[in-house]
């Protein structure tokens, strides 16, 4: 059975991913979600994921199953949206900052290598390109292809 990342770790890998971090309540700027001490940190994120209330040392507070909310959450959350678009995100920088030195191949390569550690592999090769002709605008198909990334079994169940 595939267990989901915890949710801290995942929130953070969405922000690394994405070179957008989260701002938590009462915690200085810059501070990861592994980092938090207090568990009342109002926080939908890493409520809905899971996150333990840590009221006893015991591992079973933890619930690693994917839920329909997580599923839901991941695909409509206007803040991983946000995250995603951010004019000074990751995937805006490897869209726009420097066009002539990537193209679509190696922009795709770049968001592969970002979001799974490695490059597509060549039966999926086709796929990531193709976003690129459908959409109304580089930087929106390299948007597209960052969402459906992060959707993935792959980037949730083993980033």
């Amino acid at each position: 059975m595939l267990k989901r990342l915890p949710a801290e770790v995942l929130l953070d890998a969405v922000c690394q991913t994405t070179g957008i971090g989260e701002k938590f309540a009462g915690v200085p700027e810059g501070c990861r979600a592994i980092q938090l001490w207090d568990n009342r940190s109002p926080h939908y994120f890493l409520k809905a994921f899971g996150r333990p209330v840590r009221e006893t040392a015991c591992e079973c507070e933890r619930t690693s199953e994917a839920t329909i909310g997580q599923v839901l959450h991941l695909l409509n959350s206007p803040q991983i949206h946000a995250k995603i678009t951010h004019e000074a995100g990751r995937v805006a920088r490897l869209a726009e900052g420097r066009p002539s030195l990537l193209d679509d191949a190696q922009l795709a390569e770049e968001l592969y290598l970002t979001f799974f550690s490695r490059l597509p592999a060549r039966k999926s090769a086709g796929l990531p390109w193709s976003i690129f002709a459908a959409a109304p605008s580089r930087r929106r198909g390299a948007e597209d292809l960052a969402w459906s990334m992060l959707n993935s079994l792959e980037f949730v169940f083993g980033h």
